[in-house]
Parts: C-alpha cells; structure tokens; sequence
C-alpha cells in the first residue's frame, strides 16, 4: 500500500490516493462512473482512489454495520472478500470500460479486519486476450488482514 504521505501535502489515512506513474494511463474516472451504478457500492461508500493499467486501490471505509464477529468488532470476512473481488476486477474493468465477470476467487485471511477503513491495492499478475489475473492486498490499519487473487474474463463472448 503506498504510503500516505507520498500523496501530497494534506494527505493522510482518509487520502491515500497514489497517483499514477508517468506514462500510465489514469483509468480512475472511468471504473469510479462504473462503480457508482452498483448499489453496494454507494451503500458502502467505496471510494475508488486510483486505476491505472497494471494497479487499482479502493477504500471501503469502516461501518458497525459491517461486523460480523461482535465480540471482536471486525469486519466480516464476506465484507473483506467482496473488497478483494471489486478492487481485482477494478484494474480490467478501467481497460474494457465495461464490467467484467470473476471467474474464481481465492482469498486469504490473515487476521480479523478492525474497525479501520479497508484499503485494498489490486496489482495485475497476467493479462491474457480473454483471461485476466490480478493479486490483491488489503489492509486494515497498519496491518495486511488480507490477500486474494482474482481471475476475470475479458471478453463478452
């Protein structure tokens, strides 16, 4: 997760918006545009903070309403894989400008996801013509609680 303070003067834990390297394309207006048509998306008030061919970040930011374990507080773990699941998809969906389907999921819980906003970072591991693979890293607080891997079709046939 790139560090907040690399963000610009200002930013902090509620703007941890990397921007783009020189020469990548910045694909933030479009995956937010499409995101924003998902109600679970507007119910939970995911913030897209940036997309560029080969990396997407995404915030969920903590709510009561989300724990699924009471007497620790945390987020439940569906929450973590959902978060995991739209920050993959997030870096195919910039390209294809169009929603893509997941074809697996895998996810990895490493420990309980705390009452902090959920930073999750995608990173594309392959980019086929009708597969993509894409790894992902959440943290909650100063901790990675998970990591995933997201498989998604690229094609609409």
């Amino acid at each position: 997760m790139p560090d907040p303070s690399d963000a610009g003067p200002g930013a902090g834990d509620s703007d941890r918006r990397p921007a783009p390297s020189s020469g990548e394309a910045d694909r933030t207006a479009v995956v937010e545009r499409l995101y924003g048509e998902v109600p679970f998306h507007r119910r939970h008030d995911l913030e897209v903070l940036a997309v560029t061919p080969e990396r997407a970040s995404v915030k969920l930011p903590f709510d009561p309403g989300l724990v699924g374990n009471p007497d620790l507080g945390s987020v439940h773990g569906g929450v973590v894989s959902a978060l995991v699941d739209l920050a993959g998809a997030a870096v195919f969906v910039g390209g294809r400008e169009a929603f893509t389907p997941t074809i697996d999921l895998r996810v990895n819980y490493l420990e309980a996801a705390g009452r902090e906003p959920l930073y999750a970072t995608a990173t594309v591991d392959r980019r086929g013509a009708d597969i993509g693979v894409a790894s992902v890293e959440v943290e909650s607080g100063d901790a990675v609680c998970a990591t995933g891997t997201g498989v998604y079709k690229l094609t609409d046939d």
